[in-house]
């Protein structure tokens, strides 16, 4: 089975704040623990696009997070409802890449944030097919984890439905 993640990581020290953003964009979602100072979040309905309800409702920084495993990659970074940055990665007949918003300084800004190291992260970005598909993990999984995002990785609200939602997540109703 094939990888199909599509979640959102807030940029807050309590869940709260995820948990008030849903309910003011009028959804209903899954919330998880803060971790590092992110708080990943995802939302029932579409998830494969950026809900614009949440957007329009956001009012800190907020990441948009999707992985395909055998199709594609994308992030997407708000501030409040303006788009910061957005990439993707779209391999499905031959490796696109779109930029159209695109600012390394903030990406190396959030992993200097984490104690990370941003050596090599442009080159995640820039890579092509061959070196992408022979890397000891995909690039979104290193951006990720660099960022400091913790729940990513097989993260969905689908996911959740069909496979339990652990104690430690906030259903929001």
């Amino acid at each position: 089975m094939s990888e199909f993640s599509a979640s959102y990581h807030l940029k807050a020290g309590d869940r709260e704040e995820a948990i008030a953003l849903i309910r003011n964009a009028g959804h209903q979602g899954y919330v998880y623990p803060e971790q590092n100072g992110w708080v990943t979040f995802v939302v029932r309905g579409d998830v494969f696009e950026v809900n614009e309800e949440i957007i329009a409702a956001n009012t800190g920084l907020l990441v948009y997070y999707i992985y395909a495993e055998d199709h594609g990659w994308g992030m997407r970074i708000f501030q409040k409802n303006e788009p910061v940055f957005e990439y993707s990665a779209d391999w499905n007949e031959e490796l696109r890449i779109e930029k159209p918003t695109y600012d390394l300084e903030l990406i190396r800004k959030l992993i200097g944030e984490q104690g990370n190291s941003d050596e090599g992260i442009e080159a995640l970005f820039e890579t092509d097919e061959e070196e992408m598909f022979g890397l000891d993990e995909p690039p979104a999984y290193t951006i990720a984890e660099s960022l400091g995002l913790t729940y990513f990785a097989w993260v969905s609200a689908d996911y959740l439905e069909n496979d339990g939602v652990d104690p430690s997540i906030a259903e929001v109703e």
